[in-house]
């Protein structure tokens, strides 16, 4: 059995859905016990997960999204983490960067359609 260590575990973690990743973070800051049962908090809610404000992401893409049409973005708030031609290197950039809930995004060029529908 290979050994388990933070960073298998973080690889797991990055494949979880967003749900599951919420779910994870509320056992774990419930102080979750390792046979997977959060510990008694007598009844109080956790903590909400703090989401990251969307204005310097806003600000980055309103001021450089025009060099990165065509691409996929990993921003963390105002910073660029990676930029590529797939969602999946760029998330896995973004993963591997450890930024807090980054925005991944793809960054239209203004010749292509607002909507893919049918």
């Amino acid at each position: 059995m290979a050994e388990i260590t933070v960073e298998t575990i973080y690889d797991y973690i990055g494949k979880l859905t967003t749900s599951d990743r919420a779910r994870l973070y509320r056992m774990l800051a419930a102080g979750a016990l390792g046979n997977g049962v959060a510990a008694d908090q007598g009844g109080a809610k956790p903590e909400p997960i703090p989401e990251p404000d969307p204005e310097p992401n806003m600000r980055w893409i309103k001021e450089h999204g025009a060099e990165y049409a065509g691409r996929w973005v990993a921003l963390d708030g105002d910073r660029l983490i990676a930029s590529g031609r797939t969602e999946g290197e760029v998330a896995n950039a973004a993963r591997a960067d450890g930024a807090y809930l980054p925005l991944v995004i793809y960054l239209p060029r203004q010749d292509e359609p607002d909507e893919i529908g049918f």
